[in-house]
């Protein structure tokens, strides 16, 4: 099974979303400033900055596929022996498919599931090879995705 999908969903954001931002670096640089505190002003500046390029990034299409060796996602082969679980988050707006890595560092890939897709028969696939777990995103991960990111 394989199907094409954008790497994470993107919402257009206003002047008044990156100026709400600006605003809040700029008041945390004057107290930082307040408390002669410049190494932090300088990690203030660059993370705004990195910030703002991250989230003006437009997501580009990602090929994932399903296949007998493990799951594709773009160049990126995730083997089966480097899996212990999925299983498929379905949310109001779309479904997710959130695979448990043995990796330290990340544990968790969470591929988005388009609606052309069904997400029984990814389901259906992918327990082939892997055992269905009850797997969660991060409370950071939805809440970055809720501000927007």
């Amino acid at each position: 099974m394989q199907w094409e999908t954008p790497e994470h969903q993107y919402k257009e954001k206003t002047n008044d979303w990156y100026a709400s931002v600006i605003l809040i670096a700029g008041a945390l640089i004057a107290v930082e400033f307040l408390l002669n505190n410049f190494l932090l002003i300088t990690l203030t500046v660059i993370g705004t900055i990195a910030f703002l390029l991250l989230a003006a990034r437009r997501p580009e299409l990602m090929h994932v596929e399903i296949g007998s060796s493990g799951v594709r996602t773009g160049n990126l082969l995730h083997p089966y022996t480097s899996l212990d679980g999925f299983t498929i988050a379905e949310y109001a707006h779309e479904h997710r498919l959130l695979l448990e890595s043995n990796r330290h560092f990340l544990p968790l890939i969470v591929i988005p599931i388009p609606d052309t897709v069904n997400s029984d028969d990814v389901r259906n696939d992918i327990a082939e090879y892997l055992p269905e777990k009850e797997l969660h995103e991060s409370l950071p991960h939805l809440l970055f995705e809720r501000l927007g990111f």
